[in-house]
């Protein structure tokens, strides 16, 4: 009899189970889902995380999107990808009190591209030209510049829009991820506890992606093609500062506890340029705040920098400006 109710509950025992996990779901987890690695993830993090004092206290100034047609009426124009889209360039201006704007291009691949096209298309460019780059992407980004392009000049501005990432929270997400271990986020332990999300204070989420290693031969052509575009920059009369936003598994794998995954060190063979003070590896400035001790310099539950890092780069993007004394008229 009861090998008899074991073969007739076992083939219910996984839809139950799963219709369990369900109802856990929708009434505890989905409304505690919050950052883009949380929301890729469908991990859980505390939502009174973000309303720390120290996330509101960094001054920043507001920001507005630009087009080509009044590139000239800004001192500083930023391109990048989400980590411009985010805090870092409010916080510069803050600083700096010189007139800025941000400038995206939805119809080009990359920041780089952006810039080489609106110089090709002769555009009357910014004095000063802030290009964002994230390490995971900017050696590929950088192999793949086409510098024969063009864009022409457009009226329109730029449109947020919810990201494709914000349709991720939902229980198939969240089945994949925890339960079949979908390996988009990736986690370690840290030997220090520099978080200060509770019960996360000593864990390290980041995208999987951050331990993606470029083959030699696109390095080369990156390390090449950076060089032909701070060459573009000083042809068209523009101070180009090309700032690569370190991964967050970068800045932090050294205070790593029995470390499954390989050492980043690919800034490493971009030596070359860290002579050249427009070329901005925040990775150095990030990791010595991180071993001062300095805590969340990302969101533990996001990708990008919170204000306090942000805050960071800023100052030393600032920094760098003011010795070069590009800002002063």
């Amino acid at each position: 009899m009861r090998k008899f109710l074991i073969e007739i509950i076992s083939p219910l025992r996984s839809p139950l189970l799963l219709l369990l996990i369900a109802l856990i779901y929708y009434l505890l987890v989905s409304e505690n889902i919050t950052g883009d690695i949380g929301k890729i993830g469908q991990i859980i993090f505390s939502k009174e995380y973000h309303s720390q004092e120290q996330f509101r206290s960094v001054p920043m100034s507001l920001m507005d999107w630009c087009d080509t047609n009044n590139f000239k009426s800004n001192k500083i124009v930023f391109m990048g990808d989400s980590f411009t889209k985010n805090i870092y360039p409010n916080c510069l201006a803050s600083i700096i009190q010189k007139p800025s704007a941000k400038y995206f291009a939805d119809n080009i691949e990359s920041p780089e591209d952006t810039f080489v096209a609106l110089c090709n298309a002769n555009v009357e460019m910014p004095k000063v030209v802030v290009l964002e780059s994230v390490e995971r992407e900017f050696v590929f980004r950088l192999c793949d510049v086409d510098f024969c392009s063009s864009i022409k000049p457009r009226a329109s501005v730029y449109n947020p829009v919810k990201p494709a990432i914000e349709k991720q929270t939902d229980f198939s997400t969240f089945y994949k991820n925890q339960l079949i271990k979908n390996q988009a986020i990736l986690n370690v332990h840290l030997r220090d506890s520099l978080f200060t999300c509770p019960e996360k204070e000593k864990e390290l989420y980041f995208y999987k992606d951050d331990i993606r290693i470029p083959k030699e031969e696109q390095i080369q052509t990156a390390i090449s093609n950076l060089e032909s575009l701070f060459q573009l920059a000083k042809k068209k009369n523009i101070c180009l500062f090309y700032v690569v936003a370190a991964d967050k598994y970068d800045v932090y794998q050294e205070f790593a506890v029995d470390n499954r995954y390989p050492k980043k060190e690919i800034l490493d063979r971009f030596i070359g340029f860290e002579a050249n003070p427009y070329f901005v590896n925040t990775k150095h400035v990030l990791l010595k705040n991180a071993r001062l001790g300095v805590t969340d310099l990302y969101y533990s539950d996001n990708t990008h920098w919170s204000p306090i890092g942000a805050k960071i780069v800023a100052e030393e993007i600032a920094r760098r400006m003011d010795s070069l004394s590009i800002l002063q008229n």
